[in-house]
C-alpha cells in the first residue's frame, strides 16, 4: 500500500501542479537516506562508493610514479582505481603501495574518508533496521450501515504480524474543506468519536465503529455534500510492540469513492464443520477481511395485523 502522502496527492485532488525537484531532499540527507526504499538505498551507497574511488583514482594518476608495485612505470587507471579500493577499505595487500609525499598525503586523506564513509553507512543501515514498522492492514473500504438502529461508520484493521501490540490507540477524523465568512479556505480535521478507541492489547482484528448521531460531524451529510467538501476519513493508529519494545504507528484514509453506504462487512468467524455455535473449533476467515454485503440503511417495521 503506497504511503499516505502519495495517496493524498493522487486521490484528494487538493495537491496539484508539478512536484518540486528531488534535489530538495539533499537539504536533509539523513531523512532522505531513511525514507527511500532499500533497493534505492543500496544503489545510492554503491554509487557513492564508486564515485569516491573514481575521484581518488584520478587524483592518484596526477603523479605518474606515485603508486609503486605496478606493471608499468606509470600506473594505469585500473591500477589506480583498485589501489584506491584497497586504501578506502584498509585492505593493504602489499603489492601496490604509495611513493612520494603527494601519494602518501592522498592515502591519508582517503583513509580518513573511508573511516567516515563506513561510519555513516553503518549508522544509516542500523537506523533503517532498527526502525519500527507496524504492519497494520486496513480494510480497502469503510462502510456505513445500521447498528442497533443507528447509522454507523465502520472500518477494519488487522495486525499482520500476529504479535501483541500493547496500549493500542486509534484516532479517526473527518477531513473536509471549509471556507470562512471572509473567504479563507482551510482543510479541517474534525474528530470522529469511536465506540472503542483503545485497547489493552491488539492481536488480530479490530472493527472500529463511529455512530452517526447528532454529535457526529457526518450527521445529516449526504454523499453529494461530502463530495463538494472533498471529504475523507483519516485514521491514525499507535501502539507498543511487545516484541521489540518500541512504539509503532500506522495511518490510512478513505476518500468518498471508498465509502460504501448501505453495506456492512462480512463475518470473518468461520464455523468448522464439526463445530457448532454452542461450542467446537472456530477459525478466522482472512479472505473475508475486505468482503462486504448489502445492509439497508432504512429499517422496515412490519405493520400490526388487524
Amino acid at each position: 500500500m503506497p504511503p499516505l502522502h502519495q495517496k493524498l496527492r493522487r486521490e484528494s485532488g487538493l495537491l496539484v501542479g508539478r512536484p518540486r525537484s528531488v534535489w530538495r531532499h539533499w537539504r536533509d540527507p539523513y531523512h532522505f537516506a531513511l525514507a527511500i526504499p532499500w533497493p534505492a538505498f543500496l544503489v545510492l551507497i554503491a554509487t557513492l562508493y564508486l564515485a569516491i574511488n573514481l575521484l581518488f583514482a584520478g587524483l592518484f594518476r596526477l603523479d605518474p610514479t606515485g603508486i609503486g608495485g605496478t606493471a608499468q612505470p606509470r600506473a594505469s587507471f585500473a591500477e589506480a582505481f583498485f589501489f584506491s579500493v584497497q586504501t578506502l577499505g584498509s585492505i593493504g595487500y602489499g603489492v601496490l603501495h604509495p611513493r612520494g609525499l603527494y601519494a602518501n598525503v592522498l592515502v591519508s586523506i582517503e583513509a580518513l574518508s573511508g573511516l567516515l564513509f563506513v561510519a555513516i553507512t553503518t549508522g544509516l543501515v542500523f537506523a533503517r533496521f532498527a526502525r519500527s514498522n507496524a504492519r497494520i492492514r486496513f480494510s480497502q473500504v469503510a462502510v456505513v450501515h445500521l447498528y442497533n438502529g443507528v447509522p454507523t461508520l465502520c472500518f477494519r484493521l488487522a495486525n499482520e504480524r500476529g504479535n501483541i501490540l500493547r496500549d493500542a490507540r486509534l484516532q479517526a477524523f473527518l477531513a473536509v474543506d471549509e471556507i470562512s465568512r471572509e473567504g479563507h479556505r482551510l482543510r479541517r480535521l474534525k474528530p470522529l468519536v469511536l465506540e472503542r478507541d483503545r485497547g489493552v492489547a491488539f492481536l488480530l482484528v479490530w472493527t472500529a465503529m463511529h455512530r452517526l448521531d447528532a454529535s457526529s460531524p457526518l450527521y445529516g451529510l449526504r454523499p453529494e455534500e461530502l463530495a463538494r467538501l472533498h471529504a475523507e476519513v483519516v485514521v491514525a493508529f499507535s501502539g507498543m510492540d511487545q516484541t521489540i519494545e518500541r512504539p509503532v504507528h500506522a495511518q490510512a484514509h478513505w476518500p468518498l469513492e471508498r465509502l460504501r453506504f448501505g453495506y456492512c462487512f462480512a463475518d470473518m468467524i468461520d464455523e468448522a464443520p464439526e463445530g457448532g455455535r454452542d461450542g467446537g473449533p472456530r477459525r478466522i476467515d482472512w479472505s473475508a477481511f475486505d468482503r462486504i454485503r448489502p445492509c439497508p440503511l432504512v429499517t422496515t417495521v412490519a405493520e400490526p395485523t388487524p
